[in-house]
């Protein structure tokens, strides 16, 4: 039997069109939770000033050294602009994090410190993006690194949506999958390709002359043979029936949460929602949120002008819109079964600049949040912000391998033990304790003899 996988393996470009549109079989029934779990990678574009988003708080031993290096652009600790404490105010969230403040106190977000990947140390946009998402420590391969989750996952054949990358282009870190599809807005995913007659109702157009037929309806007829592409076709085009009939455009989020509408990141999130709600088989998702890069003109939350606290409101509404959206009772919590990890290429200079902004730097945080995480503490080390305690006496140490975080999702909540596949190069792998889960012993993964050279 050929599944929708091999079909896409075999299609190629010249069969995009249709190949490129997944869905599931799964019957649209019962609201249920799903059986598997879905990891949500959240890449913040353009290196986020980490010691903005979750600063030292006045418990803190490096709150003095944090405020001389940063008299202009310091979150302060009361007054206008005061940061929102957590862990008996060791650390400070951006004031207009108010949302992620809530999902902390909840025990459903944890800040991890001092991650980072340990070499080759860059500040360069592309080259930090990429050693993360291919997932080597240095450029090369041109597979991303989830995909090789997705080749050592096992998972069914009948599961035709294992991977999304929201957004109009393919999240590096999916490069080389046949098994993802890249959707910026599920209400534009139909087949709209080829001579403009084609694109007929039900695909496309609104309306049709008589008789008119568009690809969807004249398809069924090219691959009425028995053979194995023939079949694949007709499942091809049952995934498309699984996306048509989902109405993304009134869909009603959960439990009052609310997608700011003029943010696109939280328009793909909400549709990542829906897909998880309709149980189509989604395993990892990406989606971006970017202007990060923050050389000059920050801003400040003590000041009318905060650049910064508007991408951090943004960040904080649509993640908690997401959880909060998902987070049913019973067996309509599919926030149990959905985990999030945000994450960017490199923190910023501890020092700010004269410009308004901080330059490119090492060291960051990444945020974990869902039902299965451990919530509500930070995990990891903070080296300090004594320049003895900085990498190159500039930046913030990195002290947690990004690798290790990742691969703590992937075996506690995707049950994939493969991470040393996932991240060559990477090894020594211990749990940090952040995902709820159960530990496998870390593995390689061999393509060669995995499957009797096949």
């Amino acid at each position: 039997m050929v599944h929708r996988r091999d079909f896409l393996k075999t299609c190629g470009a010249g069969c995009g069109a249709v190949a490129l549109a997944g869905g599931s079989k799964l019957a649209f029934a019962a609201t249920k939770a799903n059986a598997y779990d879905t990891l949500v990678v959240v890449f913040l574009r353009g290196g986020m000033d980490g010691l903005s988003l979750f600063s030292p708080g006045g418990s803190n031993v490096n709150r003095a050294a944090y405020e001389t290096a940063r008299p202009t652009l310091k979150i302060p600790l009361s007054g206008t602009g005061a940061g929102l404490p957590v862990s008996s105010d060791q650390w400070r969230l951006h004031p207009r994090a108010t949302q992620l403040r809530d999902l902390y106190t909840a025990n459903k977000l944890a800040v991890v410190l001092g991650t980072g990947m340990p070499a080759p140390v860059t500040r360069s946009h592309f080259d930090a993006q990429i050693n993360m998402e291919v997932g080597l420590a240095g450029q090369g391969g041109g597979i991303g690194w989830l995909t090789r989750v997705l080749e050592t996952a096992n998972l069914p054949g009948t599961v035709q949506i294992p991977a999304v990358s929201a957004g109009s282009i393919t999240a590096t870190s999916l490069l080389g999958s046949t098994e993802t599809i890249t959707m910026g807005n599920g209400a534009d995913f139909r087949i709209d390709s080829g001579s403009w007659a084609w694109n007929v109702e039900p695909d496309f157009l609104t309306t049709a002359p008589p008789g008119a037929r568009g690809l969807f309806g004249v398809l069924p007829e090219l691959w009425s043979e028995a053979g194995a592409l023939e079949e694949a076709g007709r499942q091809t085009l049952d995934a498309l029936n699984v996306i048509k009939p989902i109405d993304f455009t009134t869909y009603a989020a959960a439990n009052g949460a609310v997608y700011e509408s003029g943010s696109s990141f939280a328009q793909q999130l909400k549709m990542l929602a829906q897909l998880i709600k309709r149980d189509v088989g989604l395993r990892i998702a990406t989606v971006d949120l970017g202007g990060w890069d923050t050389h000059d003109g920050q801003g400040s939350p003590v000041n009318s002008y905060d650049f910064f606290g508007n991408k951090v409101e943004e960040l904080s509404k649509a993640l908690s819109a997401f959880y909060t959206d998902l987070n049913g009772a019973g067996a309509a919590n599919y926030a149990a079964t959905t985990s999030v990890v945000v994450m960017t290429e490199f923190g910023r200079r501890v020092r700010e600049n004269d410009d308004g902004g901080t330059d490119h730097g090492y060291g960051n945080i990444m945020l974990a949040l869902g039902g299965s995480v451990n919530g509500g503490q930070t995990y990891g080390n903070f080296a300090g912000l004594a320049t003895n305690q900085l990498y190159a006496g500039a930046d913030v140490m990195v002290t947690t391998d990004y690798r290790r975080v990742m691969s703590e999702a992937v075996i506690r909540r995707l049950r994939n033990p493969n991470v040393y596949y996932a991240f060559p190069g990477y090894s020594g792998y211990t749990p940090l304790g952040i995902f709820q889960g159960t530990d496998l012993p870390p593995l390689g993964n061999d393509r060669i003899f995995a499957s009797g050279f096949q």
